[in-house]
């Protein structure tokens, strides 16, 4: 199965150097900071937000938090004349290193974030060998903006204004490249940087074509998902790969009760025992199963629609026929379903 890589601007590698520290012992975090070309930088500011830490890059682009506690953390890191990055890690008692690179900011952007105070989520599409991709189409899934769909200029650069805070699914096709997903959640100013895996030419023109994503299966689906995401409610819940990437040592459901966005969620999944009705990569009924049937690190993103609320039309009519039951809702005295739409990494 072809895979294709997505940097969300920040690469996490934990490496083991040396035997395992005592549990209750904050261990020191590494990292290196670079350019989309490979470039060192130095003097980027970078922060560990919940531990109010913060601390820059020396001329190597290398930096060293000191007596970090072990858990999961967020860290965000500026340099001017670049988009800030954001990255959810872990730390686990290990001597773990950070490889993080930041997209160039281009000049009109710099004017643009002096007169309004909007979001704006840019980057660079590439193939694995970091070369650009230009004229790839680049959409963000969900958002009601004017402009939500992009080209990739011959530099492999795309702009987004005001995307709205919260998670963002971006998707990318280009003929001759297997189709392409990244989910992030978006606070402020963001650089991305998405890696497509170019197909083999020896494929049938059928099968590349479903792989691009040019299929009109595949773009039903994502029609499908715009819609659902664009008109969804406050009461749906949606999990990043940012926020599931830290917890890729738990099975699904049990790392969906440890992230924030699904805090709401958490007695209906107790309740439910982590077993929702499931709709895979947006079209493959399941059923009725433990969402820890699934790896973590193999999840792109999940939908979740609650017990008390009415799922969507479009994951309804997919799942009719499961046979799924009712489990009692946490919030409610009547009985619901829990629904969920799970999405593979590509």
């Amino acid at each position: 199965m072809l895979r294709s890589a997505i940097a969300i601007i920040c690469v996490f590698s934990a490496l083991s150097a040396g035997a395992q520290q005592p549990a209750d012992q904050p261990q020191p975090l590494r990292g290196l900071v670079r350019s989309e070309v490979g470039q060192p930088l130095a003097g980027a500011e970078v922060n560990v937000d919940d531990a109010r830490i913060s601390t820059r890059t020396d001329a190597t682009g290398a930096f060293t938090v000191a007596n970090l506690p072990k858990g999961i953390h967020s860290i965000r890191v500026r340099l001017i004349g670049y988009l800030p990055a954001a990255l959810e890690f872990v730390t686990r008692g290990l001597n773990d290193t950070l490889a993080l690179t930041l997209v160039k900011s281009r000049q009109e952007l710099d004017t643009v974030k002096v007169r309004a105070r909007i979001n704006v989520l840019a980057g660079i599409v590439v193939d694995a060998h970091e070369r650009p991709i230009p004229g790839a189409q680049v959409d963000i899934i969900g958002d009601k903006i004017r402009g939500s769909t992009d080209s990739t200029s011959n530099d492999g650069w795309f702009t987004f204004k005001a995307v709205r805070s919260g998670p963002i699914i971006v998707r990318v096709i280009k003929d001759g490249y297997a189709g392409a997903t990244a989910s992030i959640d978006l606070s402020d100013w963001r650089g991305i940087v998405i890696h497509m895996d170019q197909l083999d030419t020896t494929l049938s023109n059928w099968r590349r074509k479903l792989l691009s994503g040019f299929a009109n299966t595949e773009r039903y689906v994502w029609l499908e998902t715009q819609q659902r995401l664009a008109d969804r409610n406050v009461q749906s819940i949606i999990v990043t790969r940012e926020e599931l990437a830290p917890l890729g040592d738990l099975p699904l459901g049990e790392a969906i009760t440890h992230a924030r966005s699904a805090i709401n969620l958490l007695r209906d999944m107790q309740v439910s025992h982590n077993v929702a009705c499931v709709l895979l990569n947006g079209r493959q009924l399941v059923g009725q199963v433990s969402l820890d049937t699934y790896d973590t690190d193999d999840i792109e993103f999940v939908e979740l629609y609650p017990p008390y609320m009415q799922p969507p039309a479009s994951v309804r009519a997919y799942l009719t026929i499961a046979g799924c039951r009712s489990a009692r809702s946490a919030l409610m005295d009547s009985g619901g379903i829990l629904y969920a739409v799970v999405w593979l990494r590509n």
